[in-house]
């Protein structure tokens, strides 16, 4: 029975490791010819290398910088002739009091987290037809802001802004914006945040695997639903602080004290 994904091309953002890398893999085991976009130009020689059999394309790309982006996406074009889905998981963290954010931090976060993904949605579109897929990757933390995060979570919001509005301004082209929301996952993501300072972050919960979320990214690109969340715990969180926003305030406070 053929998958819904062959004969789809997928391009992947923060391909490189964590949940870009699992869903680069996760695509094209489902059938799709995947692009892999990243920064670091030795880790998608090793994940191309890894993925051999499958055929991913491995593309060195600052999604930051707007050149960069266009370059990728003629890159796809030329090697496959059509683009049906689009993965915007590139991000980077960053940590601090908002007090205390250093202004210049702010600007590249949001560079990498919001403007980014823009700059991937405004090089695709045009060459997405109907059935196309944007799918972004965000955050729990995107629903509700919490403390010594507040930067990283402003950067997430901005991004559901985006999706929330494009989903209505491309459905008559037939083309499907989701939104993931991923809890904690178990990947170096918090290791490579910027730091305001030496804060400590608070306690976390132990998380889910990349491969976890990939298999949700993998089929939002099969499906097109508006929002997914990874877990029911996730979901649950949402749904709480969405319902209860005072009472989650108090309950952060202990956190913002540390």
């Amino acid at each position: 029975m053929e998958h819904p994904l062959e004969g789809k091309v997928a391009v992947v953002t923060g391909a490189s490791s964590g949940i870009g890398e699992a869903a680069v893999l996760e695509l094209a085991s489902r059938g799709a010819s995947v692009v892999a976009a990243a920064r670091s130009a030795e880790k998608l020689k090793d994940l191309a290398r890894r993925a051999a059999a499958s055929g991913v394309l491995a593309v060195e790309t600052d999604v930051s910088d707007r050149d960069s982006v266009e370059a990728m996406i003629e890159r796809v074009l030329g090697e496959f002739g059509r683009l049906d889905v689009l993965v915007n998981n590139a991000g980077l963290g960053l940590s601090g009091r908002v007090a205390e954010l250093r202004a210049e931090d702010l600007r590249y976060v949001f560079e990498v987290n919001a403007v980014g993904p823009l700059n991937c949605m405004q090089a695709a579109l045009p060459h997405m037809g109907r059935g196309g897929r944007i799918i972004n990757v965000s955050s729990v933390v995107g629903k509700r802001a919490i403390p010594k995060v507040g930067g990283y979570c402003s950067t997430k919001f901005a991004l559901n802004a985006l999706s929330d509005s494009l989903r209505v301004e491309v459905a008559d082209r037939g083309i499907s914006v989701t939104s993931v929301y991923p809890g904690t996952t178990r990947t170096s993501f918090r290791d490579n945040s910027r730091r305001t300072k030496d804060e400590k972050r608070g306690w976390r919960p132990k998380g889910v695997t990349p491969d976890k979320v990939a298999k949700k990214i993998a089929a939002a690109a099969e499906k097109g639903p508006r929002d997914v969340y990874v877990t029911l715990s996730d979901r649950l969180f949402v749904a709480g602080v969405t319902l209860f926003p005072g009472l989650t305030d108090r309950a952060l406070r202990s956190w913002a004290k540390d």
